[in-house]
């Protein structure tokens, strides 16, 4: 009884070159959702903070308008939600969006404060006079 000849492949290319297999993830992550750098620029050092009015635009033409009370920077800055609130008829209103999501078309900043406070989140602003009034009213009559 003779044995079939084994076959010999190539070994693979190594594609992480040693990197950590999560670093390497988010690196790939950051590429793939944030080609530009623009999204990553807005939560580095000079970008966004709490007390900026930023507007969210959907890529379904729905827009958000409200007062950044706090960035939550994720891993490697791939999961990084901004939290932002408003007034609605008198009701406050808080939204965390995420990021790097693919449904958000673009993130642009309405207006900054003159001074800011000096904490990063800014919780403490609910239901009290440092609360956000109804932006979108505020923003038409400065114009």
């Amino acid at each position: 009884m003779s044995r079939a000849k084994e076959t010999v492949y190539q070994p693979l290319p190594k594609k992480r070159n040693g990197e950590n297999a999560i670093k390497f993830l988010h690196k790939q992550l950051l590429e793939k959702y944030d080609p530009t750098g623009k999204r990553s620029a807005l939560v580095a050092p000079g970008g966004l903070r709490a007390g900026d009015v930023i507007k969210v635009t959907y890529k379904d033409r729905n827009t958000v308008l409200g007062q950044l009370i706090g960035i939550k920077r994720g891993n490697y800055n791939v999961g990084t939600n901004l939290h932002i609130r408003n007034k609605m008829t008198r009701i406050g209103v808080e939204m965390r969006v995420p990021l790097f999501s693919p449904n958000i078309k673009n993130i642009e900043v309405v207006s900054r404060p003159k001074s800011y406070p000096s904490r990063h989140k800014q919780f403490y602003i609910r239901n009290n006079r440092l609360d956000v009034g109804d932006l979108e009213v505020n923003l038409k009559i400065k114009s």
